[in-house]
């Protein structure tokens, strides 16, 4: 999979303010399967909400009437995605979030990490890769640091996501692809 371009795409469905997702869209479309395409928009949900992913996949299928949907599998053990992700502090995660709301935690292991990614057919650090480029076009720095993490747990090198960081460059805001960049030495740093 060549994830950039989907990582664009995932980039401009979280900051359309950044980059139109409509010409990220077809850029991305360009590089990748169409298959790829269809899973980055699925894959953005618990990111970018469904508001985005209703209306990509809407000119999606202007583009592409033709396009018969990828056949989603059958949910999976949300549990181990979401441990393969956030590792030894996984507990604390969970904790972090039931504090939050009482439901939160629920929705986001059952939801987000069960039925959306735990039922795609993409690698985890591809699903890693995207969800790093919505979180910078968020510029939401706590989560971003979290699957920073993750998505060096699921085989992400500091040099492809540097490679992933540098071609965010022109979009993203300066501040939070230095503050990801800072995170990132650390991380690589204190292994």
């Amino acid at each position: 999979m060549e994830i950039l371009p989907c990582c664009q795409l995932s980039f401009a469905l979280a900051a359309p303010e950044r980059l139109d997702p409509r010409i990220a869209l077809e850029r991305a479309l360009g590089r990748c399967p169409l298959a790829e395409v269809e899973e980055t928009i699925l894959q953005s949900v618990p990111y970018s909400g469904f508001p985005a992913a209703v209306e990509s996949l809407g000119w999606l299928r202007e583009l592409h009437p033709e396009a018969d949907p990828y056949p989603r599998s059958e949910t999976k053990q949300p549990e181990s995605f979401f441990e393969q992700i956030y590792g030894e502090g996984h507990e604390k995660v969970r904790t972090s979030l039931r504090d939050r709301h009482g439901d939160l935690e629920r929705w986001i292991i059952e939801f987000a990490y069960g039925t959306v990614m735990e039922s795609s057919w993409l690698s985890s650090d591809a699903i890693e890769a995207l969800a790093v480029s919505s979180l910078i076009g968020q510029a939401r720095l706590r989560p971003l640091h979290s699957h920073l993490r993750g998505a060096l747990r699921t085989g992400h090198t500091r040099k492809s996501l540097t490679l992933l960081l540098d071609s965010l460059q022109k979009v993203a805001d300066p501040e939070v692809l230095r503050a990801a960049a800072k995170m990132l030495e650390r991380e690589c740093s204190s292994d």
